[in-house]
C-alpha cells in the first residue's frame, strides 16, 4: 500500500511544518553557539600566539599554581595555555588540527541528523532516509573522534615534553571520554535499528490495511 499524501515526508508543506516546529532551530542554535565559541576561542589564541592543550596531571605531581600566600597542586584534567614560541611548531599544528576536527565533527554530526528531525516532526519517523542519517552520524562521529585522538595525543605529549612536564602528566584524552564516544555511536546504532524495525512494522501494518 503506497503512503498517502499526509504520510509522505518529502511533501513541501510538511517540510515547512517541520521547520516551523522549531526542533531544527533549537538544535541549530545549540550547535551554532558551540561552533562560534570554539572558533572564536581558537582564533583568539592564534592571534595571541598561544596554544591550549588539556593534560592529565597525576596525583602527587610536583606541578603547582601560586595562589595568594600558598600554592594549589594541579591534579586531574587541566587545560594549560602556553606561548607558541616555547613549543615546537609541529606540536602546535597537531593541536590545532585536533581542535578543528572536533569543531567540524560537531557541526557535521548535527547536520546529518536534520533528516531525522524533519521526519519526526512530520509524523513519519520510520523512513529510509532517517536510517541513512543515523549511519552518516555514526561514521562522522567515529572518524572525527579518531582524527582528534591521533592528533591531540601526540600533540599534547609533544607540548608537555617541550615545557618540561612530561613526567608529571598523561594524555588529555581519557578512557572515560573514549567510552562516551562509543556510547554515542552505539546509541545511534540502537536508534537506527529501532527505526528500521519500526519501518518494517509500519509496512506490514499498511499491507494488512
Amino acid at each position: 500500500m503506497s503512503p498517502t499524501a499526509e504520510q509522505k515526508p518529502n511533501d513541501g508543506s510538511q517540510k515547512h511544518k517541520a521547520f516551523g516546529t522549531g526542533y531544527e532551530l533549537w538544535i541549530g542554535l545549540a550547535v551554532g553557539f558551540y561552533v562560534i565559541y570554539a572558533v572564536a576561542d581558537l582564533v583568539s589564541r592564534m592571534v595571541r600566539s598561544e596554544v591550549a592543550v588539556t593534560v592529565n596531571f597525576s596525583d602527587g605531581a610536583a606541578s603547582s599554581l601560586d595562589v595568594g600566600n600558598g600554592a594549589a597542586a594541579l591534579s586531574g584534567l587541566t587545560e594549560i595555555i602556553v606561548p607558541t614560541a616555547d613549543v615546537s611548531s609541529g606540536a602546535v599544528v597537531l593541536v590545532i588540527i585536533a581542535e578543528i576536527a572536533l569543531i567540524l565533527t560537531a557541526l557535521a554530526a548535527a547536520i546529518s541528523l536534520v533528516p531525522v528531525i524533519r521526519d519526526i516532526a512530520a509524523g513519519t519517523p520510520f523512513t529510509p532516509r532517517a536510517s541513512r542519517a543515523f549511519v552518516a552520524f555514526e561514521w562522522i562521529v567515529a572518524v572525527g573522534w579518531i582524527v582528534h585522538f591521533i592528533t591531540m595525543v601526540p600533540g599534547g605529549n609533544w607540548i608537555s615534553a617541550d615545557i618540561g612536564i612530561a613526567d608529571d602528566v598523561g594524555p588529555g584524552i581519557t578512557v572515560v571520554q573514549a567510552f562516551c564516544v562509543l556510547g554515542i555511536v552505539g546509541g545511534a546504532e540502537l536508534l537506527r535499528r529501532c527505526f528500521r524495525s519500526g519501518r518494517a512494522s509500519q509496512e506490514e501494518l499498511e499491507g494488512l490495511v
